[in-house]
């Protein structure tokens, strides 16, 4: 019966992740709107780098005036998802991606609280509660593709849990963290992933006065971190060049909290409190309320059993409710590197759900032995009890996962020649189809404001003659490529419509370097050609840390086998 259930459950998992992006399925070939426009673009641009160019996707020249590609924390590369961008296209391939990673998150929760010890029916109940929340459904109807990585917390936790009964499970929870590195999640689920299960085991071997699953949480990190070093490396050292600034004074006030949980106003258009800094979906995470009464009748009879979830419930409650003062949580953690750069507190409440998720599930478990003893009526009851609370979830859900696209992939035609635009508003994923770059966008790498070339009636030039006397005879962009034929009657300095960062060089002596924060190069008198190319800085150093601490794992993986 076991195996039964065992080779059952995937099968109800993957009808369930097709439930949720039932929506998306629907409309393959509709565009999204809001920040789909953003991440189908930075989807679509490595596959043309790879097949139009020839190219390893290093430089985005699409957004912003010119961009970081490979090595931005919420682009996505060198992961098994690329295949499904190369297949299938980017905007196809993203809702496949939701689908599949519905299903490893639905998967990986059960798994998990599984192991935590709630039964199977429990634990089901325990995953719609967290994954199958509307908190996701919320995010990804927005088009946040980092959020679709969390799909690996649960597996993380999971393979931790079971590190202390085999050492391999480390090596498993590291190519989680890996995975979710490697893909759109190295920014926000990495750094919140880190952090709650790092709380988490930091209160159990407190707890249990036992510091093996924590110190095997801190190896486990490390070697994800070690894996996935040909992206963490140059993200790491381009984010501690270029501070990302985050948003600490941003709150949610405690009237708020009855419409982030228990309102039915639960769309990426709602507006449901004063002051709302952000669109709904940075705040919504409906919890039914007979979860909490399953908590209440849990904690009323095992407070000191379970205390270490409630600690969470409770620290992840005052995190997502942001700055309410000088000693919030918050306020003191957006002092610390890497959370400096953190905005939109509400992005917390992920972790309330999940603690709730797991309290709920033994509360319902407590309550079916309670009343196994009375009559197979009110057993039955626990049940439907448990189905309200499911089914209210998945009614929630399908209305926000049907928001999203409005509009089928136009047909346009790419021009041969690539050049950069003003719109009046975000566009860039048909600018991309017309070989355009956006210069407005709401991704201008995070980092820099918009770099171009543009005057007053917003026409934006390729380049400009800074100083000295020269014709173009030639241009050509080709992705990580910008070569230029000039005709020089004296030396001078050429501007080219292209943001600078490090890691642009060229073919002769002179190297490139910035003007304004735009791509600058001198020139000499006479004919000349000038080819500058972009290479992400560190990413060979990062390649070979990857490969070697691989090699030693997979070393390590059988010699212990």
């Amino acid at each position: 019966m076991h195996n039964k259930k065992i080779k059952f459950l995937p099968l109800l998992f993957f009808l369930l992740a097709v439930y949720y992006t039932l929506p998306f399925l629907l409309k393959l070939d509709f565009l999204g709107g809001r920040d789909w426009d953003l991440f189908t673009t930075i989807a679509a641009v490595p596959v043309g780098s790879l097949l139009e160019y020839g190219q390893f996707p290093f430089w985005n020249p699409y957004l912003g005036g010119g961009n970081i590609l490979f090595h931005h924390p919420e682009v996505l590369v060198l992961s098994p998802f690329m295949l499904l961008y190369l297949i299938f296209g980017a905007v196809v391939g993203l809702k496949l991606q939701v689908l599949i990673c519905y299903f490893l998150g639905f998967w990986g929760s059960y798994k998990l609280f599984q192991e935590l010890g709630i039964s199977a029916f429990g634990s089901v109940l325990s995953v719609i509660i967290y994954y199958g929340s509307v908190y996701f459904a919320l995010h990804f109807a927005e088009g946040h593709m980092p959020f679709t990585h969390f799909c690996f917390l649960p597996w993380f936790i999971y393979f931790l849990l079971r590190s202390t009964q085999n050492r391999k499970n480390i090596l498993y929870a590291a190519f989680s963290l890996m995975l979710m590195i490697l893909g759109n999640g190295a920014a926000v689920p990495f750094l919140y992933t880190v952090t709650f299960a790092g709380l988490y085991f930091l209160f159990d071997a407190v707890e249990k006065k036992q510091f093996n699953r924590l110190i095997n949480f801190c190896i486990a990190t490390i070697l994800g971190v070690f894996f996935s070093a040909v992206k963490f490396l140059p993200m790491v050292i381009y984010l501690w060049q270029n501070k990302w600034k985050g948003n600490p004074g941003e709150s949610v006030p405690f009237s708020g909290l009855s419409s982030v949980f228990f309102g039915w106003n639960q769309s990426i258009y709602a507006n449901n409190f004063t002051n709302q800094f952000w669109n709904w979906h940075e705040y919504g995470a409906y919890l039914s309320p007979l979860a909490i009464g399953l908590i209440l009748f849990l904690l009323w009879k095992h407070l000191k059993i379970h205390i270490i979830w409630v600690l969470l419930l409770l620290v992840f409650l005052s995190l997502g409710m942001g700055d309410y003062g000088t000693l919030s949580p918050w306020t003191i953690l957006t002092h610390f590197p890497g959370y400096s750069s953190i905005r939109c507190s509400g992005r917390f409440f992920q972790f309330v759900l999940l603690a709730s998720a797991v309290l709920t599930g033994f509360g319902f478990d407590m309550l079916r032995e309670k009343l196994v003893s009375k009559n197979l009526f009110l057993k039955n009851c626990s049940y439907l009890l448990a189905l309200l609370i499911i089914s209210t979830n998945l009614v929630l859900v399908f209305p926000i996962m049907s928001e999203g696209f409005k509009e089928k992939v136009p047909d346009i035609q790419r021009s041969p020649i690539f050049r950069q635009v003003v719109d009046e508003k975000p566009q860039a994923y048909k600018n991309y189809l017309a070989n355009k770059g956006s210069l407005v966008t709401p991704w201008l790498s995070a980092y820099h404001p918009s770099r171009g070339l543009v005057d007053a009636q917003n026409n934006v030039a390729p380049e400009y003659i800074l100083n000295g006397q020269a014709t173009i005879e030639k241009r050509l962009y080709a992705q990580n490529e910008i070569s230029y034929k000039l005709r020089a009657k004296t030396s001078g300095e050429i501007l080219f419509g292209m943001g600078y960062d490090i890691g642009w060089s060229s073919n002769s002596e002179n190297q490139p370097y910035s003007t304004n924060d735009l791509l600058t190069m001198t020139f000499p008198k006479g004919d000349s050609e000038i080819l500058l190319t972009y290479q992400t800085p560190y990413f060979y150093t990062g390649l070979l840390i990857s490969l070697l601490s691989l090699c030693g794992a997979l070393f390590l993986f059988r010699k212990y086998s």
